[in-house]
């Protein structure tokens, strides 16, 4: 043993250990309403642990779920993960569908707000109630998400800031882990990022970078990747 540290000593001590790894998770939602498919749940499901990033050293693990669009059971099963994960996540990212976005959306806020325009998976809906009495009408996320929109649209991502979520089932949950992270000792970074539908996404990307080989990538692809370069912002 004391060989091993004369040695870490001699080779500029602890600088030379191999860094802690990452630890991330990654939420998607089922599909709802009129949507055959959800594209946060297919990114969500095809991610691979550990994530590799160019120029990126030490390892970056994923843990991944994808949660039922109902008010009670996605809070439900997330809040399961989160707790049986105590403070061991660096970053919480949650990803949903908004079907008439063009681009990629980080999410500067989450209100405190239940306002459906439709029903939920379960049947449920309700209009203009607080998601938490007496908790602020708004949390905002800790990330820079104006400084990260500009990072991923120099590496083409076609990406926006947003300033809320919403007020169906994507904000509530969005609300609830930035609440929850309030509360923890080691608080991880939580960000909620909405997703054009894949086709449309596709087709705005070949129309901005017509000259690149990656056009003929997939929607979901494309959108995989740029989930994987904000996992990176996420974590820098």
């Amino acid at each position: 043993m004391n060989d091993c540290l004369q040695a870490l000593q001699e080779a500029g001590g602890e600088s030379h250990l191999p860094s802690k790894p990452k630890r991330v998770l990654v939420a998607g939602f089922d599909a709802f309403d009129n949507l055959d498919a959800n594209p946060s749940q297919t990114i969500v499901e095809t991610l691979e642990s550990p994530l590799k990033l160019p120029g990126r050293k030490g390892e970056v693990l994923l843990d991944t779920l994808v949660l039922p669009t109902c008010c009670h059971k996605a809070w439900s099963k997330l809040k399961r993960k989160l707790d049986a994960n105590k403070n061991t996540y660096d970053a919480v990212i949650l990803t949903g569908v908004a079907a008439k976005r063009k681009k990629i959306s980080l999410e500067r806020f989450a209100l405190n707000i239940r306002d459906y325009r439709i029903k939920d998976n379960s049947g449920h809906k309700f209009v203009d109630e607080p998601i938490e009495k007496g908790a602020p009408d708004a949390l905002k996320t800790t990330l820079s998400v104006a400084a990260m929109s500009k990072t991923l649209t120099r590496k083409g991502i076609l990406c926006e800031v947003s300033n809320h979520a919403g007020t169906f089932i994507c904000n509530e949950v969005y609300f609830k882990c930035l609440r929850y992270q309030e509360k923890q000792p080691k608080r991880a970074s939580v960000l909620f990022v909405h997703l054009p539908l894949a086709r449309t996404y596709a087709k705005r990307y070949k129309e901005q970078n017509a000259k690149r080989a990656t056009t003929r990538a997939s929607g979901i692809s494309l959108m995989r990747a740029a989930v994987e370069q904000i996992i990176e912002q996420t974590i820098v």
